[in-house]
Order: structure tokens, then sequence, then C-alpha cells
């Protein structure tokens, strides 16, 4: 084992035996992350409160089940398009209440797409790897291409009356801008988002941090603060956070 990867197991090892919230997931979840746990315990830490959670690139399901959790919704709306991990994301949904999945990518527009299949599932994505996320993760590699469905969030969720306050969560690996784009009607009863934001591009085309800032602005929320982070295990550069966005008034034409 390398001494980054030491590090890490003994972070998260410390992680389990310090945090009671910790020690139950990884017993009693159906499915546990930890990147997950931080994300969802740090919310309920800022006073967030949701009735609905939109999950998009809902991957196996660790935000999701986290959010079943410790949030507590009365509806979770989950989309992985991998089939893969949409197998997996089923299996460990289906003794959770509320929650409903649909096997489909979200983007700007209905129709089918090429997806880029990783060595590690959570890094597939509509686009290519960028040269700071193969630099930093040489293991993740591309092993696949594959065409998927895509939609809307708007489409996906037309007639379904989102209870709120309602948190979107975007974790696509690049494409957040995209999804945004084809969410306009449904942004109206979203209070809340949680979505990734990278520093440099880690994927081809990514709109970078501050780019993001922008475009949410231009939606109506406002940042208000880093959730988790993701280094560089070998320089410990910070390359993402996953950023909290609160609504702050009607969003623009973005």
């Amino acid at each position: 084992m390398g001494m980054m990867s030491l590090r890490t197991g003994v972070r998260t090892l410390l992680d389990v035996l310090l945090e009671p919230h910790v020690l139950e997931g990884v017993l009693a979840w159906p499915k546990f992350s930890l990147a997950s746990h931080r994300i969802v315990r740090a919310l309920v830490q800022q006073g967030v409160s949701v009735e609905s959670v939109i999950d998009v690139g809902a991957n196996v399901g660790q935000f999701c089940v986290a959010a079943a959790k410790v949030l507590t919704p009365r509806k979770i709306y989950a989309f992985e398009p991998l089939p893969s991990a949409y197998s997996r994301l089923r299996k460990n949904t289906q003794k959770l209440c509320g929650v409903q999945l649909e096997h489909v990518a979200l983007g700007e527009r209905k129709g089918e797409v090429e997806f880029y299949v990783n060595a590690h599932s959570h890094s597939s994505s509509i686009l290519r790897l960028g040269e700071s996320h193969r630099n930093a993760f040489p293991n993740a590699v591309e092993t696949d291409v594959i065409r998927v469905p895509m939609t809307t969030l708007d489409r996906a969720l037309a007639g379904i009356g989102v209870a709120r306050p309602c948190l979107l969560k975007l974790d696509v690996q690049g494409y957040e801008d995209r999804v945004l784009e084809g969410a306009h009607d449904t942004l109206l009863a979203v209070d809340y988002i949680v979505s990734e934001l990278s520093f440099k591009p880690m994927y081809e085309g990514e709109r970078t941090f501050t780019d993001m800032l922008e475009l949410m602005s231009r939606y109506g929320f406002k940042f208000i603060r880093p959730l988790d982070f993701l280094r560089d295990p070998a320089t410990q550069e910070i390359l993402q956070v996953d950023g909290l966005f609160e609504r702050m008034r009607p969003m623009r034409n973005a």
C-alpha cells in the first residue's frame, strides 16, 4: 500500500472510530460512502431541511442512501445512465421508502448521447477525461464508450409537483451546466443545490469553479459554503469541492 493510500485509510478508520454516526452507517446502511455522509451531515449542521431530493448522477446510491437516512425527505428522484451502476443503485435503494429511479442521463436536450465508461464508475461521464484528471488519478481510465438515452430534468419531472423545500444534487462529472440548461422549470421549485465544482477542468469542456459561481448566480442561487473536498493524492492540491448553493431570488435568463 502506498503512503497516500495508507494515510487515507488511517483517516477513514479514525472517522469510523470517532464518529458514532459513521459507524452506524457502515454497519446498517445498504450502501455507505464517507464522502456522501460528510456532505449530508454538513447540510444538517447548516440547518438544511428538505421534503424532496433530486439526485442527478446517482451512481450506485451513495448520496441517495445518505440523504434518505439523514435528511429523511418524503421523496427522492434519482437518475443514473450507466447500466452497471443503475443495477447496483436499484439494489441499494430497494428497501428505502419514497425513492423513484430513472435509468437515463440528464442534460440540455432529449435524445441519445455517447457515454464514456470509466474503470471507476463514479468517474464515467458524457465528457472525456481532462489532463488534470488523468494526471491526478492515472487509474481512472476510460474502458468503453456506450450510447445512453438522455432527457432534460424538466421533461423527466414534467407534471410532478416536487415538494418543497427541495434539494438538487448534481454530480455528473463536468456536465452540470448542461443539466441546469435543461432544468429551467424545475429550478423554480428548487431551494438548495449541492454541486461538484472543479478549480481546473477535470473533463474536457467542463466549466470551472468561478464560471459555475457566475452561472448559479444567474439562475438565482448564491454560494453558501463548501461541504467536502477532493484532493490530488500526490500533491494534496484541492481539485474539487462539493458546494452548497441556496436560492436568493428569481433566476434571470441564463
